[in-house]
């Protein structure tokens, strides 16, 4: 079974470097508070609780919420990015 961290690393490899730019800028500035961090789901506050990003896994699939507009419309959005960067930080994928 595929975990979060793998998933995501794939994910963050998609975006548009602007993107990915601002994601790592905010998981390197700590913006990132990982609430629920387990192998299927991970959750998070990011920015000082600006946005709520939620990772699950149905079906060996990511699926990704964001409380931001990008993330609404079904968008990895920059928060995203940042979670995912700060779930893979903490579980390293192998390689």
């Amino acid at each position: 079974m595929r975990r979060v961290a793998e998933l995501a690393e794939t994910q963050v490899a998609q975006v548009a470097p602007a993107v990915r730019a601002r994601g790592g800028e905010l998981e390197a500035a700590g913006a990132v508070q990982l609430v629920r961090f387990a192998p299927q789901v991970v959750t998070a506050e990011v920015d000082d609780c600006a946005a709520h990003v939620e990772f699950t896994i149905v079906d060996d699939s990511l699926r990704c919420y964001c409380t931001c507009a990008a993330g609404r419309t079904g968008d990895f959005c920059a928060h995203c990015v940042a979670t995912a960067l700060a779930t893979t930080r903490r579980v390293p994928v192998p390689k």
